[in-house]
């Protein structure tokens, strides 16, 4: 019998839809239930306390709906709390940082990387030491952008005001010849338009979605690290939560998708 699996994925807002989609594309026969924090987001700037509780609470809550993975589609939290999900849960715990490191060694040529990311990401310093871990002698880059989250949550991600933040943020990446750029958050994918407009067709762009999608898919290949088979004869309807506003949330989750999102649901007496 097939094994089909229910996803839990958890973002500080939107922008693990990015992660969604791309697991979905590996793994089109499970089912998702996805919630997005939307009303603590964003989570860069918020200290590593409040970032591991957020990512226990957030995880508690879809450990209740049965799920059998736990993505951890946020780099913030990925960076700082996925230790601590992985011996708190008994279930596989996933998250976005090293499958992404892992795809950007491969891909660079002169070992010059940049990474960007939330603050919090940034001065965890994760990428820096997973990069230099795995490729000898790289060069690792590393800039916070803080004001790319808010931008896409409001949905200025196409205005002139996003294409000068996009041109200041990534400057020095250009002043230091990077030939690899690591998106080390699930939103920036929303921006890698007005990214690759600024960085040039000469700079690998590595999303880690796809790493991420790839990692769940070798998961779900070794079935003993799951307690229970089939579910279901087949493939349930996705759900999605969010903690404050679903009307924003769908109205960008749908254009990004370009499908209409099912009923958004929100969850607030959890986290009290």
């Amino acid at each position: 019998m097939t094994l089909h699996i229910k996803i839990g994925m958890f973002d500080s807002g939107v922008g693990g839809l990015t992660v969604l989609r791309e697991v979905e594309r590996f793994l089109p026969t499970d089912s998702f239930i996805y919630f997005g924090d939307t009303a603590r987001c964003p989570y860069g700037g918020k200290s590593n306390t409040t970032i591991i509780r957020y990512s226990i609470e957030n995880s508690t809550f879809l450990i209740k709906q049965d799920i059998d993975l736990l993505i951890v589609a946020c780099h913030t939290a990925s960076s700082l709390a996925l230790d601590t999900l992985t011996k708190t849960f008994n279930i596989p715990v996933l998250g976005v940082v090293r499958p992404a490191v892992a795809l950007a060694a491969k891909v660079t040529q002169n070992k010059r990387i940049g990474v960007i990311g939330t603050k919090a990401t940034i001065q965890s310093g994760v990428y820096q030491k997973e990069l230099s871990d795995i490729l000898s002698g790289a060069v690792v880059l590393a800039q916070a952008c803080p004001l790319f989250v808010p931008l896409i949550e409001e949905q200025f991600a196409n205005e002139t005001i996003s294409k000068l933040i996009v041109k200041e943020y990534l400057k020095p990446f250009k002043e230091e010849k990077i030939d690899t750029l690591l998106l080390g958050c699930t939103h920036y994918p929303l921006l890698e338009r007005l990214i690759r407009e600024e960085i040039g067709p000469d700079v690998q762009i590595v999303n880690p979605a796809t790493a991420c999608a790839q990692a769940a898919l070798k998961i779900k290949g070794d079935a003993a690290v799951f307690t229970k088979q089939a579910r279901s004869p087949g493939k349930i309807p996705h759900q999605f939560f969010v903690s404050d506003d679903p009307h924003s949330f769908r109205q960008i989750g749908e254009r990004f998708f370009g499908i209409e999102l099912p009923v958004i649901q929100t969850v607030t007496s959890t986290f009290h």
